[in-house]
């Protein structure tokens, strides 16, 4: 099934601002808001963009909604991975709200077309659970593709489970590693080893109650059984760690990356740092956990200490976890990590933050800020966040956002998705905040970020967008934008050859 938005399928540029036009967002003839929108010039290798959500296979179900107010048709959270063995192979997954669900699209030609496969997860779908969500993807070096979430009868008695495809994620196997998580914890990432087709490796929060360290477990028979989880490391009182993800070096060892935070009582907002472990033995044992840079967020917290987005239209926030994202350069073993930061603006506001590391993670360069958004703009429509990174096989280093730069006094919160670009050389070092530019807008228009669902009192764009990857010589983003018909959406689009 190939769905195309085709009002959104024009390729442009934001080198220059043009004429502003206006823009309707509504669902069933009904307008929710306008605002003016640029006219924006055509740029070269930028695909049509594609709404992979739409139609919900799932629509008809009546599942265990997910808290909020989503919309009968509305989705979030995108995972992304890119099949090694076969680079056209590309799958993406997402939380499809109303059912409670976790939906997949599958490209076997780079990100031009898709097929939709719900995961046998929820009751919805052919599974046990009543609700999932907060899916991880990875393929293995022999082209097996593991799906990682958190599924439930209730938030506060959830399990992960993993599952399989051995065909590209056109079929998944039913679940494994159905692990209980005490006090509801969830947020799991998923990772193979390059090394070896038999190894792979989950980590997950053990609680949502800042309980301390995540859990860990590994398969080591290509997903048949999996170990007894444990917690790796202890952590001292008010300390967590969040979101983790391991990679594997060009030697064979594992680093994993993930977020220690600290939030005393009554603190807000939360200390982050990033945080490491290494493994020698295929995960069998790790390291001490360390920290290594300190992740600065402006002081903007929500009661739970989060640090989230403001809108500066209604003071309300775009809800946003803040977590760092994380990618490799497989043929060199250089790190990258981007995160929001305030550090750039005393403190004002959260912008993209890079640093990186060449070797392995013991040091890392002074965080530099990378996002493109014109620094003349308004301050609260400089903010940036909810950053992806990937890395092409010539090194090329990508590096996705959002931001506000074409808000006006208009009604809504006009919003944008971005893609800034560095080509690294001996010249040319990705720690220089010169060396990065390229920028492509990935959406073809700006949509109204106040239309999106409420979760809590947030507008809810996720958790997370784990949504840019390496396809052969393109970057395929998955994202969340609002669509024509005022439906909370996830969408895709190839910039490359």
């Amino acid at each position: 099934m190939n769905h195309r938005f085709d009002e959104l399928t024009k390729a442009q540029s934001v080198m220059r601002r043009a004429p502003r036009t206006k823009f309707c967002v509504g669902m069933a003839g009904i307008a929710l808001a306008c605002f003016a929108l640029p006219a924006i010039a055509q740029v070269s290798h930028l695909g049509p963009l594609t709404e992979l959500s739409q139609p919900c296979p799932l629509s008809g179900c009546t599942g265990a909604p997910l808290p909020g107010t989503w919309g009968p048709n509305d989705a979030a959270e995108p995972a992304i991975a890119v099949n090694p063995s076969q680079p056209n192979n590309i799958v993406v997954d997402w939380i499809f709200g109303p059912s409670g669900d976790v939906v997949s699209a599958t490209s076997f030609d780079g990100g031009r077309s898709w097929q939709q496969v719900p995961l046998p997860l929820t009751t919805c779908a052919g599974g046990p659970f009543v609700g999932a969500g907060d899916p991880w993807l990875a393929f293995g070096p022999d082209g097996a593709l593991y799906a990682v979430n958190a599924m439930g009868y209730t938030l506060s008695a959830l399990f992960i489970g993993v599952n399989k495809s051995t065909d590209g994620g056109l079929h998944w196997s039913g679940i494994s590693n159905v692990t209980p998580t005490p006090g509801g914890g969830a947020r799991p990432s998923i990772s193979t080893d390059s090394t070896d087709p038999r190894f792979a490796y989950a980590f997950w929060q053990g609680s949502v109650k800042n309980a301390g360290p995540q859990f860990f477990s590994r398969t080591t028979d290509g997903g048949a059984t999996w170990e007894t989880p444990y917690a790796p490391y202890q952590l001292a009182p008010h300390y967590s760690v969040d979101f983790s993800q391991v990679f594997v070096l060009p030697g064979g060892s594992l680093v994993d990356l993930g977020n220690l935070y600290y939030q005393g009582p009554n603190q807000a907002p939360k200390q982050s740092y990033l945080a490491l472990m290494r493994s020698s033995d295929h995960g069998q044992s790790w390291s001490s956990l360390s920290s290594a840079i300190p992740l600065q967020s402006v002081a903007q917290p929500n009661s739970s200490g989060d640090n989230l987005i403001l809108d500066p239209e209604t003071g309300l926030y775009v809800h946003d976890a803040g977590d760092p994202a994380f990618a490799m350069d497989p043929k060199n073993g250089n790190l990258y990590a981007v995160w929001e930061d305030s550090r750039f603006s005393n403190g004002q506001i959260n912008e993209i933050a890079f640093s990186m590391s060449s070797d392995g993670g013991l040091t890392w360069s002074n965080p530099i800020r990378i996002n493109q958004t014109p620094q003349n703009t308004p301050l609260l429509n400089r903010q940036a966040f909810l950053p992806s990174v990937a890395v092409l096989a010539d090194g090329t280093i990508g590096v996705s956002y959002y931001d506000f730069r074409f808000n006006d006094p208009n009604p809504g919160l006009p919003t944008d998705y971005w893609l800034a670009q560095c080509h690294p050389s001996a010249a040319n070092s990705p720690a220089n905040p010169a060396s990065w530019g390229n920028e492509m807008r990935l959406t073809d228009n700006s949509f109204n970020v106040e239309s999106v669902f409420f979760f809590g009192a947030d507008y809810f764009l996720g958790d997370y967008v784990g949504g840019l990857v390496a396809s052969g010589k393109a970057f395929v983003a998955a994202f969340i934008a609002v669509d024509g018909n005022g439906i909370t959406s996830i969408f895709a689009r190839r910039v490359g050859p």
